[in-house]
């Protein structure tokens, strides 16, 4: 098991078999699945997306690890910091996307701050990134508090036929006013 991360409440790692279960769980709850592509996923393509996406080993620090909860070693879902894509699915060099996804019974505690802190430190300190970008979808109200607190300065909006999104970003990691929208 390779532990990348350790906070105060949290561990990041490389995620293992037994985490399965609850990542199917988490992608079989529809508030869960609410702002990341909307319904739930089925147990099929739920294992499927854990197995080919999630459970090979990570490469390179750029990407998405299991997210233990320390005081009761539970898998709560994943975080972390993976290539920002170009329009045209090119990585871009020095840049990151920062994304936390847990499980409902974790919310509201404060967690994906506190992942996304450890998170932006590790990327520009350990992986040397320049940048780090974050999208939220329209409605997510924790998200957009999640990265206002961390001091992400909103980028724009795309308007799409399903939904709209934010585009944020952080730069070289030195704190400033984060804005509204």
């Amino acid at each position: 098991m390779a532990v990348v991360l350790i906070t105060d409440r949290l561990l990041f790692r490389d995620h293992e078999s037994a985490d399965v279960e609850a990542f199917c769980a988490m992608e079989a709850d529809a508030e869960v699945r609410r702002y990341v592509g909307g319904a739930p996923r089925t147990r099929e393509a739920a294992e499927h997306k854990f197995n080919t996406v999630y459970l090979p080993p990570v490469t390179n620090g750029l990407a998405l690890w299991a997210t233990v909860y320390r005081p009761n070693q539970t898998y709560i879902g994943y975080c972390g910091v993976y290539p920002h894509f170009s329009s045209v699915g090119e990585p871009i060099p020095g840049e990151g996307t920062l994304a936390f996804y847990l499980a409902r019974q974790y919310w509201g505690r404060g967690l994906a701050t506190e992942a996304g802190r450890a998170f932006i430190e590790h990327g520009f300190d350990v992986l040397g990134l320049n940048k780090v970008v974050a999208t939220v979808q329209e409605g997510n109200a924790a998200s957009l508090r999640v990265l206002q607190k961390l001091n992400f300065t909103h980028t724009g909006t795309e308007v799409g036929n399903l939904r709209t999104y934010h585009h944020f970003e952080l730069i070289d990691n030195v704190p400033g006013p984060s804005s509204t929208i």
